[in-house]
């Protein structure tokens, strides 16, 4: 997922998540999934352009949870259905925040 190079979500992983996410000024938008899951799949385009939308803004990402060496990830968040989308603001010390709204781009922007 998020494989193309003109797409503007992030691929996130368990190496990279603290560096970019945690220790970053920037708010981010997380979407935890699993390759296998359809309703991931359904959102994949939708996140994309809801990255794009919001470029400048917002930081778009997605990791695999679902993948072995990025399941310490998946856990440290509580993450147990998929997608999940969290976003992390301004203040990284605080829990991240759920989302909760349309799983469509216009909703998430």
């Amino acid at each position: 997922m998020y494989q193309s190079a003109s797409s503007k979500v992030e691929t996130l992983t368990a190496a990279n998540f603290d560096k970019l996410v945690l220790k970053s000024d920037e708010i981010w938008f997380v979407e935890f999934y699993a390759p296998w899951c359809g309703h991931c799949k359904s959102l994949e385009p939708h996140w994309d352009t809801a990255a794009r939308k919001m470029k400048g803004v917002v930081r778009f990402g997605a990791i695999d949870v679902d993948a072995e060496e990025n399941k310490s990830i998946g856990g440290k968040y509580g993450i147990s259905g998929f997608p999940t989308i969290k976003i992390f603001g301004l203040n990284k010390k605080s829990a991240p925040t759920d989302y909760q709204g349309g799983r469509e781009a216009d909703p998430i922007v």
